[in-house]
């Protein structure tokens, strides 16, 4: 996988750029508040279909304007193809592929694939659940199109299922109703549990050895899948029919709470460090080790599931690292096409091509 060219208009501060990128390493640098890590969320943009910021697409959109219109060519290993977005200020987001208009996200997700570690992963292995369960949902999301409808699915059933609950507080409830909530609920429950198992196998089989070269070996590191509906030993089926029981026990505090008490929505992934809780015990040059760990072990997956290297985004990781962790990861991404950023030019004289950021432009 590699990204050509980007062009982007009235996207966050960025009024109007066109960049080419070489096949190699490329950085922007610049001063923090520029555009840098604006530029890498619209490029994540075309991988993922939404921010890895918690914002709502129509916020990308540049202050003043309606709408944001932005394109990338790419080339996954045979032609280029073009991708291209607009978002709307008023809400709406239009997807094309070659000039041909998408119906669906998932006719989208998977053709551009990236790799994206920044700040804000470092917190992946002291956060709560929920932080894992995002990490893994959006590596899913760009190996299986159709899980993001799974996700989108999930939502709107456990919504249903919510306002039922809610109503049974102030009269009988609604048990024929309930219960086409409740099998609804298993069923996707169970899918997307299933996906995020599987996932969650192939990070374990390849995080500890990518942890091992990171530390040194100095701890072992390792990961279990944990969640209320997921079963190893049975058959989906089995393990939605199990779920339908856990909410049947369940009713009486989901009646109470107004809504689905448990569920894949309190999935994790468990991270240990020689049989110690990661998140417990972890300083912070092991939680960065695990996270390094992580990501390199979900580019392997990428790269495996689709026979293409995704392209990576390091977001201004290198200066939280330490020397040793910045050798190993930059020698890691050789032979890899990788866009980083940074503030300082004099970090960077190993690169194939620089972009000095400036007030949202590029040069």
């Amino acid at each position: 996988m590699e990204l050509e060219q980007i062009s982007v208009h009235r996207f966050r501060n960025i009024r109007e750029a066109s960049l080419t990128f070489a096949p190699g390493t490329n950085v922007l640098v610049g001063p923090n508040g520029q555009g840098k890590t604006n530029l890498l969320e619209a490029i994540y943009l075309f991988a993922c279909g939404k921010s890895f910021r918690p914002v709502k697409n129509p916020d990308l959109v540049c202050h003043g304007q309606e709408m944001s219109d932005n394109r990338i060519i790419a080339r996954a290993g045979g032609d280029p193809f073009e991708l291209r977005m607009r978002l709307r200020r008023r809400g709406g987001r239009e997807v094309l592929k070659n000039g041909v208009k998408l119906e669906k996200l998932s006719q989208f997700l998977g053709s551009f694939r990236v790799v994206l570690f920044c700040p804000e992963h470092l917190s992946l292995v002291k956060d709560g659940p929920g932080r894992r369960r995002s990490f893994m949902d959006s590596a899913i999301c760009q190996l299986k199109p159709f899980y993001a409808s799974l996700l989108n699915e999930f939502l709107k059933t456990e919504a249903q299922r919510s306002a039922v609950l809610k109503a049974a507080r102030s009269r009988p409830v609604d048990r024929a109703l309930l219960s086409v909530w409740d099998e609804r609920l298993a069923a996707v429950s169970v899918k997307i549990a299933v996906f995020r198992a599987e996932y969650a196998r192939e990070l374990t089989r390849l995080a500890p050895g990518e942890y091992e070269k990171i530390s040194g070996g100095k701890e072992a590191l390792s990961l279990k899948y944990q969640s209320a509906v997921y079963r190893p030993e049975e058959s989906q089926e089995e393990m939605a029919q199990a779920y339908r029981a856990v909410l049947e026990e369940n009713l009486a505090s989901d009646i109470k709470s107004g809504y689905t008490v448990k569920g894949i929505h309190h999935d994790d992934l468990l991270l240990s460090l020689s049989g110690y809780p990661a998140r417990l015990f972890a300083s912070q040059g092991q939680q960065r080790s695990a996270v390094l760990a992580l990501k390199l072990a979900e580019g392997v997956v990428s790269r495996e599931s689709g026979g293409q290297e995704p392209v990576y985004l390091l977001d201004d990781v290198l200066s939280e690292l330490d020397e040793e962790r910045r050798r190993i990861i930059t020698e890691e991404m050789k032979d890899r096409q990788v866009i980083l950023t940074g503030t300082d030019e004099k970090d960077f004289a190993f690169v194939d091509q620089l972009f000095r950021v400036r007030d949202g432009f590029f040069t």
